[in-house]
């Protein structure tokens, strides 16, 4: 019995957690603009409109729809200078806006350092100790030392996050000396795959666990 349940939960988790996640992107992104197309649907008194539910569910369905579509076009207008000129202009009105810029400046970076293809986020995986010397964790290296900060910190020459299990998008920030972290062998997504399992998945392996016998 013991074996079966843990056999069934192993088929399960994956399943629920992406349905999961996907339901909240999904209303992430759909709920900003879902009452102008509810009101829309409503005043073309389609039948489909008449029970809440399906309102609901069809308003979010057009929006992704027309979010879709507009990113695409979006995309391809990019590239034409008269849409390059518009978004420099917004951008300068953004960044003369008080506390607007400050937002806008820290989206930007943190999109730029997420998406950027040619530098990434994480340069490498390394071992070191924390939160003492008896005991180690996974940690990424994500750059150097700025010289604003170097110079009250003169010994560290990295900057290292250590990321939380299961969940790796929340950590801690560290600056700390080379010679305190130590390089292994581990990629970055198999990183992610060992914190996120909490260490049942381990680097290098991408079969299931074994099964848990009675």
């Amino acid at each position: 019995m013991r074996k079966y349940f843990f056999t069934g939960l192993i088929t399960l988790l994956p399943i629920a957690l992406t349905i999961l996640i996907i339901r909240y992107l999904f209303d992430l992104f759909t709920t900003p603009f879902l009452g102008a197309i509810e009101e829309l649907l409503i005043q073309m008194n389609l039948s489909a409109t008449a029970h809440q539910f399906w309102l609901i569910l069809l308003s979010r369905l057009i929006v992704l729809i027309l979010l879709v579509a507009f990113i695409l076009a979006l995309g391809f207008l990019a590239q034409k200078f008269f849409v390059r000129a518009l978004v420099r202009m917004t951008q300068v009105i953004l960044l003369k806006i008080p506390f607007v810029k400050t937002i806008y400046r820290l989206t930007k970076d943190i999109t730029k350092a997420v998406f950027s293809q040619e530098n990434k986020t994480f340069k490498s995986t390394v071992i070191m100790p924390f939160p003492n010397e008896k005991s180690h964790v996974l940690a990424f290296i994500t750059g150097e030392v700025p010289a604003a900060l170097k110079a009250h910190v003169p010994n560290a020459d990295i900057s290292v996050f250590i990321p939380t299990a299961p969940h790796p998008i929340s950590g801690y920030l560290l600056l700390v000396p080379r010679s305190h972290v130590t390089d292994v062998d581990v990629s970055v997504e198999d990183t992610f795959k060992f914190l996120i399992s909490c260490g049942v998945i381990l680097p290098g392996e991408s079969k299931q666990p074994a099964n848990h016998e009675t």
